[in-house]
């Protein structure tokens, strides 16, 4: 995956929804090294603590991009309070982390469960579902500017079938996945939200 690093620079300097520093280490390294962690949105962030104990905040060490990943508790051999990232497409690519306390692990394992694309995803279906039982229709695919339209029919007559895109997000409707493509913006956009 390609980054543009400056924008990863400046968007490391924003404010987190979590931040404080925590031992960290890959799964083939043996030693961990302190470092300060910074989560915003589906990024982590960690900076390099230098020997006086501050955070070198001009740019990231590095960054876990937290998609395709589960947030596990996990046991150290000396009991330190620890939890792992692991990718479901590379187990061996596992990242280590721990804590002061048992509380600040539960803290990040919480922030971290929730930061990713698929989780909200997940809960906009749920919601999605408990809105149709409740109110026996799905407002959330009508398109109010297209006069009661269902989302997927409104998009097909917009859809090239040549199309090399697939959204991967399934809607109630008929169809099991959606073609869709760029088109040029219009005065009246398809979906307003």
């Amino acid at each position: 995956m390609k980054f543009n690093e400056k924008e990863l620079i400046d968007a490391s300097k924003a404010a987190p929804q979590l931040e404080g520093r925590l031992n960290y280490k890959q799964a083939h390294k043996s030693v961990f090294k302190e470092r300060w962690f910074k989560l915003m949105g589906n990024l982590l962030f960690y900076f390099n603590i230098n020997e006086f104990g501050n955070v070198e905040q001009r740019q990231p060490a590095g960054i876990i991009i937290l998609e395709n990943c589960k947030i596990n508790d996990d046991v150290i051999n000396d009991g330190a309070f620890a939890f792992s990232i692991v990718f479901s497409n590379d187990h061996e690519k596992r990242h280590i982390l721990t804590g002061r306390s048992e509380c600040q692990v539960e803290q990040w394992i919480g922030a971290l469960r929730q930061s990713s694309y698929e989780y909200w995803r997940t809960k906009l279906i749920m919601l999605q579902e408990r809105l149709s039982i409740k109110t026996g229709n799905d407002p959330l695919l009508m398109i109010p500017r297209n006069h009661g339209v269902v989302r997927d029919e409104a998009w097909s007559h917009h859809v090239s079938h040549s199309s090399s895109f697939r959204s991967h997000i399934r809607s109630f409707t008929n169809t099991s996945s959606t073609e869709s493509k760029i088109v040029k913006k219009e005065s009246k956009s398809l979906i307003e939200l």
